[in-house]
């Protein structure tokens, strides 16, 4: 996809890498982000990996290094002005992290990979509030799937159609369900025997490039944007 200076001076790349477990696939989407002044950013899924199940987190690491040493991506972040030092990057770009669980060790091996751009952890949690922690945040599932949500539901995010994880993220998507627990809590997932570590990476990117660069009480009023609108993507309005 090519752009003009103007629309490129808005562009920016989020990768949104949710890490799974033993019967969870980890799942990677690049997204870009495009803003023109005030209004609304869009998005558009250019590239969507799903790892094996049971693949070593080091080789995820290894997996995303090689990925963004390739020359498409690499030649994409520099606007056609590739060069060999990578920190000279031409549009930003943010690695998304998932830090859930067994995901803050592999925050550190990232870490010490020293990747093109900036790292951010985000660890998915049950509760309402955002609050940073450690250099990253915790966010609740439900504004991550609200972010995701609102964004198609206002058709500012696009899905390549031509790349072989579509199907299985569109699949995903259509599986993901809420439930209300005994307990009055709202929980997000698939339905039992699917599911949606494809969903999870691209709402990190749409999180991460929306709010990740903001402050916590910035966020916070994200969350209350967010939430008025609930009902009316969940069919409620």
């Amino acid at each position: 996809m090519l752009y003009d200076e103007a629309v490129e001076d808005n562009l920016r790349y989020v990768i949104g890498l949710d890490l799974g477990q033993a019967s969870d696939y980890s799942a990677m989407s690049f997204v870009e982000m495009h803003q023109q002044g005030e209004s609304k950013p869009t998005f558009d899924v250019t590239y969507l990996h799903r790892w094996p199940l049971g693949t070593p987190y080091p080789k995820i690491v290894e997996g995303v290094g090689k990925l963004l040493g390739e020359d498409r991506f690499m030649r994409r972040v520099h606007g056609g002005r590739y060069t060999e030092d990578r920190k000279e990057l031409r549009h930003p770009i943010t690695l998304a992290v998932d830090a859930t669980g067994v995901g803050r060790p592999v925050v550190d091996m990232f870490r010490d990979a020293h990747l093109p751009g900036s790292l951010q952890s985000i660890t998915i949690t049950g509760g309402h509030v955002v609050t940073s922690v450690n250099g990253g945040y915790n966010v609740p599932k439900r504004l991550l799937v609200s972010t995701l949500q609102v964004a198609l539901q206002t058709k500012r995010l696009k899905i390549a159609s031509q790349l072989p994880e579509a199907v299985t993220l569109k699949t995903e998507l259509q599986n993901f369900q809420l439930t209300i627990t005994e307990s009055a809590n709202d929980t997000y997932e698939g339905r039992k025997g699917t599911h949606d570590d494809l969903v999870l990476a691209v709402a990190l990117s749409l999180w991460s490039g929306q709010h990740g660069n903001t402050t916590v009480t910035a966020s916070e009023r994200a969350i209350a944007a967010v939430m008025a609108d609930r009902n009316t993507w969940m069919g409620r309005g």
